[in-house]
């Protein structure tokens, strides 16, 4: 038995918000199409719960696509943007700029029931754009491509982190996007993000706390906006609200490196930067660049840097 990943024929509407991965300009797919694109842009990865035979279980996976899988799945899911941009009509050959063997492929998808019904085609969910390999893939079909996450104490609290800051920009374009009738909760500042994190984050890390003070340096403090000396966490929020703004947010992560490992629960460095005006030329470049190790007055620092565009 396999639980497959949604791939509802629901679309969403409201507010078009592009998502930029691949070099493509996503204004229309789903959530979890957009979720997938951009992890695979930053790790050639997806993530997903599927039911393990040898456990009897659902799992949390990890599923690794080569280079070429991960772009040939944007380019799919590029086709699928393009179909409903178009307004979804009956077949994918129908929409202009798709390609053909995608196209080839949606309109002679013909899934099958969990009872046996074969539906016929066309059909056109996310998984007919995928094409048979990469639907294979993403939805469990292989389980040898399929890593099972069992992760404790520190790094699930690591893993915790890492998929509360994927779930921040469709968070924080919830808010913005809230039912008639009801106020926006606007997120435009560091604080804002700080806060969301905490009450994202308290339930796994039990003892997280805000703006916890470093040891005195010259006869002054500094503080960092989320920590948790249990699992010796310390999470640092930049917000780049205007143009040419980023270069002096790393000064600023360059000297917090240099000062937060004063504090013994600073094993682990995180710095999640809200570009606002998507002022960072190449996120995930900077993302790769700044993610390392580094040994601070004697101390070897695990940083993890994420930036997020609201």
């Amino acid at each position: 038995m396999t639980m497959k990943r949604t791939r509802s024929k629901k679309r969403p509407t409201g507010v078009c918000i592009p998502t930029y991965a691949f070099g493509y300009k996503f204004t229309h797919i789903p959530e979890f199409v957009r979720e997938d694109v951009e992890t695979l842009e930053r790790e050639s990865a997806l993530y997903a719960d599927h039911w393990i035979e040898a456990l009897n279980d659902f799992r949390h996976v990890r599923i690794v696509l080569s280079p070429d899988e991960a772009k040939d799945y944007a380019r799919r899911s590029w086709a699928y943007e393009l179909w409903i941009r178009a307004g979804q009509p009956r077949w994918a050959r129908d929409v202009p700029r798709i390609d053909a063997d995608i196209a080839h492929d949606a309109d002679t998808y013909s899934p099958q029931s969990m009872d046996g019904t074969v539906i016929p085609p066309p059909y056109l969910c996310f998984a007919a754009f995928l094409g048979r390999q990469l639907e294979a893939v993403s939805c469990g079909m292989l389980p040898e491509r399929q890593e099972v996450i069992e992760l404790q104490g520190r790094e699930s609290a690591l893993f915790t982190l890492a998929r509360a800051v994927q779930a921040l920009t469709p968070t924080i374009r919830s808010f913005a996007n809230r039912e008639k009738g009801l106020s926006v909760w606007p997120v435009r500042c560091e604080d804002d993000i700080r806060d969301l994190l905490y009450a994202m984050l308290r339930p796994s890390l039990f003892d997280l706390v805000k703006e916890e003070p470093t040891p005195s340096l010259a006869g002054t403090h500094k503080f960092v906006d989320l920590c948790s000396n249990v699992s010796r966490i310390f999470i640092e929020v930049k917000w780049i609200g205007r143009r040419r703004q980023w270069k002096s947010i790393l000064k600023e992560i360059q000297v917090d490196i240099q000062s937060y490992p004063t504090h013994d629960s600073c094993h682990t460095l995180v710095f999640i930067v809200v570009d606002a005006v998507r002022d960072i030329p190449d996120p995930r470049l900077l993302e790769r660049e700044l993610t390392r190790k580094q040994v601070v007055n004697d101390r070897t620092v695990d940083v993890r840097f994420y930036v997020v565009e609201p």
